[in-house]
């Protein structure tokens, strides 16, 4: 019973084969980019005109379940690459996806780490010490599986007993808790404990056994985000007064999809509002009204339910946005001031928060004497600096991280960006060769390679590199108007 439930369920469905897809064509209205799909003998093919430039590449993936909207990967080689596109359910309409609304030149070169899987697909394959490059095939298992909730199979599968398999629903609080947020609590920033990675959690921890996820420490306004379903619960009268007791499960079952919605949901709050609210209620729509579906400010061109459970409709608003970070459960202690730090940094460049970066530097800054082999703190104290035009001393905190993990590409980018800002460029084109060779299709590489041998005077390395970066990712240039034809070609 269970297993056909879950069948049915948005997460048994979270990544799928691209098969057939509606063909259209669109023009996003600020960077003036020409997108085309068309599905072909050969494939779902989508690409780009801008200017002179366009490309084109066949899209492997689906990911997301359709819900509200969804979205594709590329495949290059063994590498995924995250297409600009999505197409929204609710509108039948392709659009730009997700992040890339405000992009003036979106194409398909965003990698796609085990990150970005991780609450996407059943079990990702990456191959270690790369950022985006998989087995073949990428995943040992395509959509959710039963592991994500209940821990391993095999163990259930040998002893198939009660008490063999977890049942988040009998866990303590937070670690039943924390079964729903590895997948639905994003916060503003997460940020791993050194030497782990986000898909090292496992039902029964809790999620800061593994990362520590940061919320904004003021209130969130009006605006909701995608996933942020367990924060928006949190800040409900409801939850709030239940003593811990109301969770993610109270409502929903993942073994079930209800053909009813209103009516199912409906009883899930009678049970603890039926006394009150029955007989003055009759037959309406709680979620309808205490529930609404919202813009969410991430969430591209779709509307999400708000989980904050409001006594009244609230009218839509921007957050106020929060000059702190908080976490939603403490580090360890050993980590806590070490996580802290990097997810102000990190949140804080990526936001342009200056006070917030210069505040998680410092803290970095003052405990360097104990970072000296986990480099994740290392390159962002590097990526401070250098920013901050102290190439020197960036390139000294690069070093070290490199030293820790030597064949990772994006390492070998940091400490060469770092050498040719110093103007040491015969190292910084080593570095950056070095990179190029670890992964040929890695962006940031490419680019800062072609801008090292120009400065060389080597214009014929840098037209070559480029030019085998652009014709493995499907890029042309040109000074034909037409648009490129979607069907035939290959990767």
């Amino acid at each position: 019973m269970e297993v056909a439930g879950f069948a049915k369920s948005a997460m048994a469905h979270s990544l799928g084969t691209a098969g057939t897809q509606p063909d259209g064509q669109f023009t996003q209205t600020g960077s003036g980019t020409q997108f085309e799909i068309r599905t072909t003998s050969s494939g779902v093919w989508q690409s780009f005109r801008r200017g002179g430039e366009s490309g084109k590449l066949r899209v492997e993936y689906t990911i997301g379940s359709g819900t509200h909207a969804t979205g594709f990967l590329a495949e290059v080689g063994d590498h995924l690459f995250q297409s600009p596109l999505s197409f929204y359910t609710s509108r039948q309409a392709w659009d730009v996806a997700p992040g890339y609304e405000q992009s003036p030149a979106p194409d398909f070169s965003r990698p796609v780490t085990t990150e970005c899987l991780t609450c996407h697909s059943g079990k990702a394959l990456p191959v270690p010490d790369t950022l985006n490059s998989y087995r073949t095939p990428p995943f040992a298992e395509m959509a959710i599986t039963c592991d994500r909730c209940h821990g391993s199979a095999e163990a259930h599968l040998k002893r198939p007993v009660p008490g063999s398999i977890i049942n988040p629903a009998k866990l303590p609080n937070a670690e039943r808790d924390s079964v729903c947020e590895q997948c639905h609590l994003a916060g503003e920033i997460r940020i791993p404990n050194p030497r782990k990675t986000i898909a090292e959690f496992q039902a029964g921890q809790r999620t800061e056994d593994v990362f520590t996820v940061y919320v904004s420490s003021h209130p969130a306004g009006k605006e909701i985000k995608v996933i942020s379903h367990s924060e928006q619960l949190a800040q409900s009268v409801c939850a709030r007064s239940s003593g811990g007791k109301l969770w993610c499960g109270t409502c929903h079952d993942p073994h079930d999809k209800p053909a009813q919605p209103a009516a199912y949901f409906r009883t899930r709050c009678l049970t603890c509002h039926g006394a009150k609210l029955s007989a003055t209620h009759a037959g309406q729509d709680c979620v309808g009204c205490h529930m609404p579906k919202r813009p969410a400010k991430d969430g591209g061109h779709t509307a999400f339910t708000d989980h904050r459970i409001t006594r009244r409709m609230e009218p839509e608003g921007e957050a106020v946005r929060g000059e702190q970070l908080r976490a939603w459960r403490e580090a360890p202690p050993e980590f806590r001031e070490r996580n802290l730090a990097m997810a102000l940094v990190t949140e804080g460049m990526e936001n342009g928060v200056p006070d917030q970066v210069i505040e998680g530097y410092r803290m970095l800054n003052r405990m360097e004497g104990s970072l000296t082999e986990d480099a994740p703190a290392l390159t962002e104290l590097g990526t401070v600096l250098l920013t901050a035009k102290q190439p020197k001393e960036a390139e000294r905190r690069f070093r070290l991280a490199l030293q820790r993990r030597p064949n990772f590409a994006p390492y070998e980018v940091n400490l060469g960006g770092a050498l040719l800002e110093e103007g040491t460029v015969e190292e910084a084109v080593a570095h950056l060769e070095r990179a190029v060779q670890l992964d040929a299709l890695l962006p940031q590489a490419i680019h800062l390679l072609s801008r090292a041998y120009r400065v060389q005077g080597q214009t014929g390395k840098a037209a070559a590199i480029e030019a085998r970066y652009r014709a493995a990712m499907g890029i042309t240039e040109s000074s034909s108007d037409q648009h490129p034809r979607a069907e035939g070609g290959s990767q």
